[in-house]
């Protein structure tokens, strides 16, 4: 093979740049949505009852699995008291306890309007899990 046929060999099999960086993001890409799905992949909220009349208390608990014990974690709702805010939204916190879990009671303020309210919960400066439940009329 003479240096004339190597050299546009090797010319062919180099990427062009703009091709380069598409396959450099992708691959970036790709790498961040594995790692987002191996974190949320332990994680967890559960909320009992999922219908609760304002005025009543809702329990949450579930996992923060990658939160290190003894880390806070912030539980956050537009149905929750304004005690608390994260960013504006009303919030409660709690702690990791030994294998990742947590949990936490609130009332849910009697003046709240019947509808679907989410629950976002956040660790280590991330989300990590959403759950939802309904606040019925209260009788």
């Amino acid at each position: 093979m003479s240096l004339e046929q190597a050299t546009r060999r090797a010319r062919r099999s180099v990427l062009h740049p703009s091709r380069r960086r598409f396959a450099l993001g992708l691959a970036a890409a790709l790498a961040l949505a594995l790692s987002a799905a191996a974190l949320a992949a332990g994680t967890s909220i559960h909320v009992r009852p999922h219908r609760v009349e304002a005025g009543h208390l809702i329990r949450m608990r579930g996992s923060a699995d990658g939160c290190p014990q003894g880390e806070r974690v912030t539980l956050l709702s537009k149905a929750f008291p304004h005690r608390h805010e994260f960013a504006g939204v009303p919030a409660v916190y709690t702690r990791v306890r030994s294998g990742g879990k947590f949990h936490r009671r609130v009332r849910i303020p009697e003046h709240r309007k019947p509808r679907r309210y989410s629950i976002t919960g956040r660790c280590g400066g991330g989300n990590f899990a959403l759950a939802h439940f309904r606040v019925v009329r209260h009788d």
